[in-house]
């Protein structure tokens, strides 16, 4: 008389949570929990043994959600970086005259050296901003329900950083010289084809081996000119070395029939002793000194350390080493030379010490990612600037200068990896 009642659930039980997101859905294919028991029965169902290695669709689902913000932070850490660079161009385009396509080929070239240091800036950034949102939607919350052990959930976010690692070495080695080289021989090229904009009124600058003050500037005529001129110039064969050679000109300007010739009138030329006494003065109504032509030496005589390949700062380090250089000089070369290795490694240390703060401070707010990359980033810049600084006055090795916050930040995130388990 009575129809039997059906005792079938509407759903299973343990698809109750795990059918809201995509990190669930994948949760339940990657951690299958058992059959429909109460949960006070059964202890957690730990993952099957050989999935830690085995990529699933979580793996790239998170991989996939890094790629925007990791692009937008290196894309915003270069134009930070680049600021007094950017400023100078403004400048040089809407008050000097000077035109916008040598500028943007110029920003262009110089890119590939400032997003060197931007990739680990920006796999910090989407680490954090990732696991943020993760934990704010209860994913994380599933996958650890569904039996994910945390360094399961961590391990595509630390993947990633091994492949920007990789990537940013790449940049360093083989793109970042070629492009920084370019950049400095372009720089090179504007500043010879425009001495004159380049100057203002009550200024020192470097042009060579020489040393400029400027009184007063005004529509390229300069007046009150004070030249600083260094030993390794044309007066080297009769000057004395450790005292420069001071040039006054009443005025100074550009000769309009030879591009980076500069013409000094009424000049007095000062040079001195070893003990600083004055051993001569010259008066003479004019003076020709070629800018352009010292800016090009002074730009090609040596390649910087960030525009050299590995194997051409090894080989400097060499020649040095044979020459009794300055240590100094020496140790600056063998730092940075370390540094090409320890750069790229940043982005996955940080990575290891950006996931456990993530997860630990996602539920203060969608800004506590944000925050973190950014503290993160700072720090690291400051532990390896003063690192750098000790590996160059000889205080410490120039490997473990290089390597020293790399490791510092590995122990850190270490340990917050296992104290958030």
């Amino acid at each position: 008389m009575f129809a039997c009642a059906n005792t079938t659930p509407a759903f299973p039980p343990h698809s109750f949570t795990l059918r809201r997101t995509k990190a669930a859905r994948g949760a339940v294919k990657l951690f299958p929990m058992a059959p429909a028991v109460s949960p006070s029965l059964v202890p957690a169902r730990r993952a099957p043994r050989g999935s830690f290695f085995r990529l699933h669709a979580l793996d790239w689902c998170y991989a996939r959600e890094m790629l925007m913000p990791m692009s937008l932070g290196v894309i915003v850490l270069v134009l930070v970086m680049a600021g007094n660079f950017v400023y100078w161009a403004i400048n040089s385009v809407v008050n000097q005259g000077m035109s916008i396509l040598p500028v943007l080929k110029l920003f262009l070239l110089a890119a590939p050296g400032f997003a060197v240091q931007g990739i680990p800036a920006g796999t910090i950034l989407g680490v954090c901003l990732v696991l943020n949102r993760a934990v704010r939607d209860n994913e994380i919350l599933a996958l650890r329900a569904g039996g994910a052990s945390l360094p399961r959930i961590v391990a595509p976010f630390l993947m990633m950083a091994l492949v920007t690692s990789v990537l940013d070495y790449g940049l360093v080695e083989h793109i970042a010289p070629v492009t920084n080289d370019r950049a400095q021989t372009a720089l090179a090229r504007l500043m010879s084809q425009n001495a004159a904009p380049l100057i203002d009124s009550d200024r020192y600058f470097r042009a060579g081996p020489y040393y400029f003050y400027v009184g007063t500037a005004k529509e390229g005529v300069l007046s009150n000119v004070m030249i600083y001129q260094r030993a390794d110039s044309k007066f080297s064969a009769f000057a004395p070395v450790t005292y420069p050679i001071v040039i006054l000109a009443r005025t100074a300007h550009e000769n309009p029939k030879k591009k980076g010739q500069w013409i000094l009138e009424h000049c007095v030329t000062h040079s001195y002793s070893d003990e600083g006494r004055l051993q001569s003065q010259v008066t003479s109504p004019r003076l020709d000194i070629n800018i352009e032509q010292e800016l090009n030496n002074f730009f090609g005589e040596q390649k910087s350390p960030v525009s050299m390949t590995g194997d051409e700062l090894t080989q400097k380090i060499k020649d040095l080493k044979n020459t009794a250089a300055d240590q100094g000089q020496l140790n600056t070369l063998m730092v940075d030379y370390w540094r090409r290795f320890a750069l790229p490694g940043a982005c996955f240390v940080m990575a290891l010490v950006a996931a456990p703060l993530a997860l630990k401070y996602a539920k203060h707010g969608s800004f506590a990612g944000l925050v973190a990359a950014f503290l993160l980033a700072f720090l690291w810049q400051g532990f390896d600037g003063w690192f750098r600084a000790l590996g160059i006055a000889g205080y410490i090795t120039p490997i473990v200068a290089a390597w020293a916050t790399n490791a510092m930040f590995l122990v850190v995130g270490a340990f917050l990896l296992v104290r958030q388990r």
